[in-house]
């Protein structure tokens, strides 16, 4: 067997050892994985100052306005229930 390879103590890479200090409170952010399948489509009418306001949300999010709209709708549910 191959023994395994020596870890230097002078190594400079910022990943190794403790990383405790980079998971600072503050640097949290909830994700939501959306692990099922889209596999049924709606369509919608929407005011185009409507639309534009999403995107734009959406934009500020870093999502794409049909992500950022179902996780809108989400959201809405999970505070009703």
């Amino acid at each position: 067997m191959k023994p395994s390879k020596k870890i230097s103590k002078n190594n400079t890479d910022p990943l190794a050892g403790d990383l405790s200090e980079l998971l600072k409170s503050g640097d949290w952010k909830v994700v939501k994985f959306e692990l099922r399948p889209k596999n049924k489509t709606i369509t919608l009418r929407l005011s185009e100052d409507l639309l534009d306001a999403i995107k734009d949300k959406a934009e500020e999010s870093g999502l794409d306005y049909q992500k950022w709209i179902r996780l809108s709708l989400e959201r809405i549910l999970d505070d009703a229930s």
